[in-house]
């Protein structure tokens, strides 16, 4: 610790066995953690580092971008960062230049310049002096940055390392960082440090292709930043407004709390939140006349950009009742220059990229648009110009709001048109569906105190239409005893609710998304241990003592069982015995081997990211990192259908290619529209 402040050192590393225990051996004692990241050596780099203290955690994906994004996702919130060359060309030593400035209030971040220092003749070669000085050159005017060095010896506040979004996997990271820096506002301060000649030859500086492929990606960089910033200048003809809360645990979906505690709301509240600002953005993906603002209250900017992202425009609400906040958030955009808006709220799942389409397509036509909600108020509201009365004389937060607001549009001969009525969720009985019961305290104690009752297993089933499959399913998870099982139904428009109504579950409603159907059962889950198994999967005989067996192992953070396909092609034996392999050599179970996990652990990861495909393979690289993942020695049996469908072979190696296009960083977003078609 440094002056009362955590620091971690994140070391990127690829075959530097050379060099890195003179690296590590000179890390300042002050240091709390360093964690080296290594890209695939084939000599025994990351066993020396080890020897050393290092956290090692493994990145196959090559790049020094890649590595250092992989070395970020296994921070444990200090409170300055550190990056740092393994090849003894930096000198570790010199950390505290680049750390005071930030423990003091002087700079966010704080790069280190070889050439204002003292440098080995010849440690920086003339390839590396033409790149630091052509993006001098390129850099300066469009960002007003001065600087002297891109050098990677740079030290960051933690805080201020999650805004700028960093995402190059490549050679341009550290230009994307300053350039990043600069466009968040963020303090950037520059100090002289010395420099070595490395210890081996450099993969980029010292190869042909790496010097032109730096070069190619630093000039990418530049312009496509510098092009993105003069289309942002110009204003967008219409605006989505995402009206929300930052979700404090205790302040948000107060309603919910008894159901899901202070904590399990304000996380209901994030997953709300998250699936409306994709919707918004998708619905602007394709437009450049068209942008998403984000309205907040409860915190400020620099939490709201942290939370939702830096490529999105916040505002601070307003001052007043809701009808007030609404009514100034319109006359800024207005004011702005836009000419046509519409205000939604996050309390809403069904909402759609066609139905925003359709209300702001009715604005060219109509002065008012409205989205009604089942409870009698709207989740939507569109203008074409600022009409402040339209907000004055209504009961807020009654069953009357849409009502007044129609009342209102008459008596000012507004044209108005409506859009498809939705459900607000918002309320403990609108989560459930099962024979009208809430999630009352006394039927779970845990979610009250936030702690899973030891020992106890909650199930949790994503279903959309499976009517086939889930009588089969539920069969083999319930009747035991401190075991629950929680159906999240997407929308199903066959007999599946009404099965799931004749066993002894709750079932949930939430969005036809995988991903967020579990986090939302993990939410209202009160067992020690989740399972998530899907609908049309039956579990082996004795999964309970499988499950709690293979958790209780020195270092276990998750597990799965081995899989079997209900079908007695043989090519199906073989496709069992590969994935088997995997999962037990690699660490990598997949969805349909019913993956479990402890409650708390998936709590403190955020759960399954919020993507449309590839959620359970994101989780279990995550987890991964973390601790071990076991394979029970049982299987569970899952249906066929998958590989009937578009064929055995066809399906493999449609996975394998998702797989392959995921790891390169390719859009879930993209995969998934790809993958139905």
């Amino acid at each position: 610790m440094r002056k009362g402040n955590r620091v971690a050192v994140i070391i990127p590393a690829l075959n530097e066995e050379k060099a890195i225990g003179k690296v590590m051996a000179a890390v300042p004692e002050w240091v709390d953690d360093v964690i080296l990241v290594d890209n695939g050596s084939t000599d025994n780099t990351p066993t020396i580092a080890a020897e050393h203290g290092a956290r090692i955690i493994f990145e196959p994906r090559r790049g020094y971008g890649s590595a250092c994004l992989t070395g970020i996702s296994c921070l444990e919130n200090p409170d300055i960062v550190v990056f740092l060359n393994g090849d003894y060309s930096d000198r570790p030593e010199e950390a505290d230049l680049l750390v005071d400035p930030i423990i003091v209030g002087r700079a966010d971040l704080v790069t280190g310049s070889r050439v204002l220092g003292n440098r080995e003749a010849g440690a920086l070669t003339p390839q590396a002096v033409f790149g630091n000085w052509l993006s001098r050159k390129l850099i300066a005017p469009l960002w007003k940055i001065r600087f002297t060095d891109m050098g990677p010896f740079r030290a960051i506040r933690f805080t201020a390392l999650q805004r700028p979004g960093m995402c190059d996997p490549d050679y341009d990271w550290t230009v994307e960082m300053q350039i990043k820096a600069s466009k968040e506002g963020l303090r950037c301060l520059e100090v002289p440090v010395s420099y070595r000649q490395r210890i081996g030859k450099s993969k980029i500086s010292w190869t042909i292709k790496g010097v032109v492929g730096a070069g190619t990606k630093i000039l990418y960089t530049i312009f496509a930043d510098a092009l993105e910033g003069f289309l942002a200048r110009k204003h967008p003809e219409e605006i989505i407004i995402v009206f929300c809360r930052y979700p404090v645990p205790g302040k948000t979906k107060t309603r919910l709390i008894p159901a899901l505690g202070p904590r399990g709301a304000a996380d209901y509240h994030r997953f709300l939140t998250e699936l409306t600002v994709d919707k918004a953005s998708d619905a602007c993906r394709d437009n450049s006349r068209r942008t998403v603002e984000v309205h907040y209250t409860g915190v400020d900017a620099r939490f709201m950009s942290e939370w939702l992202g830096p490529h999105l425009v916040y505002s601070d609400q307003a001052t007043g009742d809701l009808g007030q906040r609404m009514n100034s958030a319109f006359e800024e955009v207005f004011r702005n220059g836009a000419k046509r808006a519409i205000l939604i709220g996050t309390d809403i799942m069904g909402l759609s990229t066609a139905l925003l389409d359709e209300a702001l397509f009715k604005l060219r036509s109509h002065e008012l648009v409205l989205g009604p909600s089942q409870d009698g108020g709207y989740y939507l509201v569109g203008l074409n110009r600022p009409f402040g009365s339209l907000f004055q004389g209504v009961e807020w937060g009654t069953n009357t709001v849409m009502q007044d607001t129609l009342r209102i549009a008459r008596e000012h001969g507004l044209a108005y048109a409506t859009v498809a009525p939705l459900k607000d969720f918002d309320r403990p009985e609108d989560l459930i569906l099962h024979e009208g019961r809430s999630l009352r305290k006394a039927e779970s104690p845990a979610v009250e105190t936030g702690r899973p009752l030891m020992g106890s297993i909650s199930v949790i089933i994503p279903t959309l239409n499976e009517e086939s499959n889930l009588a089969k399913t539920l069969a083999t998870v319930t009747g035991f005893d401190n075991v629950e099982t929680i159906v999240v139904d997407g929308g199903s428009t066959d007999r599946t609710v009404d099965i799931a109504r004749g066993h002894d579950v709750r079932v949930l409603s939430g969005p036809q998304r995988k991903a967020v159907q579990m986090n939302l059962g993990a939410l209202a889950a009160s067992g020690e241990f989740l399972v998530f198994l899907h609908a049309d999967t039956v579990m082996p005989e004795g999964w309970i003592d499988h499950v709690r067996r293979e958790m209780q192992r020195p270092g276990a953070i998750a597990g799965a069982f081995e899989l079997r396909i209900d079908c007695d092609r043989s090519a199906l034996r073989l496709i069992e015995a590969l994935a088997n392999f995997r999962s037990r050599s690699l660490g990598m179970p997949y969805g349909d081997q019913a993956i479990f996990i402890k409650t708390d652990t998936f709590r403190a990861l955020g759960g399954f990211p919020n993507q449309p495909i590839m959620e359970d393979f994101e989780l279990m690289r995550r987890l991964r990192k973390r601790g071990r993942i076991n394979i029970a020695p049982a299987a569970v049996l899952t249906h066929a259908r998958r590989w009937k469908k578009r064929g055995i072979w066809a399906t493999t190696a449609i996975n394998q290619v998702l797989i392959v296009a995921y790891s390169m960083g390719i859009s879930p977003k993209l995969l998934a529209r790809l993958y139905v078609r």
